[in-house]
């Protein structure tokens, strides 16, 4: 009687941990997706043709069912159940204290100092041949075609957008990748991955702008990583993430009324 061995070629811990946060990013932006398409339509049959409606609802889907539901679903499917206290421990949240209110204050100037920073290294240099200039995203396209969509904007960034995304990419995607690398390598990871699933947002037919801007979104998911390190709570990155989106939607909507 013969046996047949089974030769299981062992993966790596890291190999594992990077495509498991590549899946659950990629899988956020579907899962967004999905949900947005399925908002989306819906308002259809109903007879809701009004851009804000549209716009408000596919925020919700995509932030809140993608982004931000994926993240506690893989919390959830990871302690095989839902276990408030390991998901405020893995992901550091806690009530902001003054100290993480002033973590705030000075990382919102901060992101805005990166981001011109990254712009003028982009212009003197030029390196995709595009003078420096990006494509826009299609969230403010839209918006300078329906400026009302950039006010609706401002607390969209704040309380869901900010939220969503750094709970997906700094609280669980950087949490992971910082349980297998060190933390300045889970830090340039998880913006890479950051700047990976924008692409779709800044997609346009010169790839040299695409790639300046997903230059910027990779710099300040650095950013935001470093941020989240240093204040040890995702409170800080999440709020800073969404008041300097809002602050861009705000200078759009008084550039374009």
């Amino acid at each position: 009687m013969s046996t047949r061995r089974r030769f299981r070629v062992p993966v790596p811990a890291s190999v594992r941990a990077v495509v498991l946060c590549l899946a659950l990013a990629i899988g956020g932006w579907f899962t967004g997706l999905s949900a947005t398409v399925g908002v989306e339509v819906q308002l259809l049959v109903l007879g809701y043709d009004d851009a804000t409606i549209h716009q408000l609802a596919s925020s919700v889907a995509f932030n809140v069912v993608g982004a931000g539901g994926l993240a506690l679903t893989y919390l959830i499917v990871r302690r095989r159940g839902f276990d408030p206290a390991f998901v405020l421990e893995f992901l550091r949240l806690r009530t902001p204290t003054l100290r993480d209110l002033s973590w705030i204050a000075i990382g919102l100037i901060g992101a805005f100092t990166v981001a011109m920073g990254y712009q003028l290294v982009i212009e003197l240099f030029d390196p995709f041949g595009t003078g420096g200039e990006g494509t826009t995203h299609s969230g403010i396209e839209r918006g300078r075609e329906y400026p009302l969509l950039l006010l609706l904007g401002i607390p969209i960034a704040i309380f869901l957008t900010g939220p969503g995304e750094e709970l997906l990419y700094r609280g669980v995607i950087q949490s992971r990748l910082g349980e297998t690398f060190p933390t300045v390598v889970a830090v340039i990871l998880a913006s890479f991955v950051f700047g990976i699933v924008h692409f779709p947002a800044y997609l346009g037919e010169d790839l040299g702008a695409v790639l300046v801007s997903l230059g910027t979104v990779t710099t300040l998911g650095l950013y935001l990583g470093v941020l989240y390190e240093l204040s040890d709570n995702l409170v800080v990155p999440a709020l800073v993430h969404g008041l300097f989106n809002a602050v861009v939607y705000l200078v759009n909507f008084l550039e374009y009324v």
